[in-house]
């Protein structure tokens, strides 16, 4: 989980996990370390699959300044940077490979330049990448699907809507999860 701080990344992996398990604060950088989950999914018409959730420092504010800020961020970078491997190298089964990232966003500010920068990281590591937006609740339907397009638009991607609070989208998260978690089958006939 990816995100600015108090977006709602930790609230994120409660309600996916229907458990609270992460802590969540009305604070911005209740989330000081990277947090390690061990989860499970079981989205429509997958097989359940056992992995682990990541909560990171949030980007942007932090309690503490910038020098609060730059070790998040060495944080962060250090933490992808050993989760990355080469695509080409297969990875034994005793060893940690990088699934995805999910990119949490703040449903009513679509196009902040942290989250395109995030983004822009993001995709330059290499894995799969979903962006969810978080706080929809806070507004109405009309003006939800509105932002939505607005994200969709600026960020150049589909974007999942959640509420953590109510539980409305958490169950596509599932699925997006599970298609990350489920490495791609080559075609009929390749080799291996």
């Amino acid at each position: 989980m990816v995100g600015r701080s108090n977006v709602g990344k930790s609230s994120l992996i409660n309600a996916l996990t229907g458990q609270r398990i992460a802590r969540a604060g009305a604070k911005p950088g209740t989330t000081r370390m990277v947090n390690l989950y061990a989860a499970r999914t079981a989205a429509a018409g997958m097989r359940a699959r056992r992995f682990t959730l990541a909560d990171l420092p949030g980007y942007g504010f932090a309690r503490g300044g910038e020098t609060a800020r730059r070790e998040f961020d060495a944080l962060t970078r250090s933490f992808f940077k050993r989760l990355v491997r080469d695509p080409e190298r297969d990875c034994g089964p005793e060893e940690t490979r990088l699934a995805g990232a999910i990119l949490v966003v703040d449903g009513r500010h679509p196009g902040l330049e942290s989250d395109l920068a995030a983004l822009a990281w993001l995709l330059e590591l290499g894995p799969p990448v979903t962006v969810v937006t978080t706080k929809n609740d806070r507004q109405s339907g009309n003006v939800q699907r509105a932002l939505r397009s607005r994200h969709e638009r600026t960020l150049e991607r589909s974007v999942l809507s959640v509420s953590s609070k109510t539980g409305a989208g958490v169950s596509a998260v599932r699925t997006a999860l599970g298609a990350m978690l489920s490495p791609a089958k080559p075609p009929s006939g390749a080799s291996s």
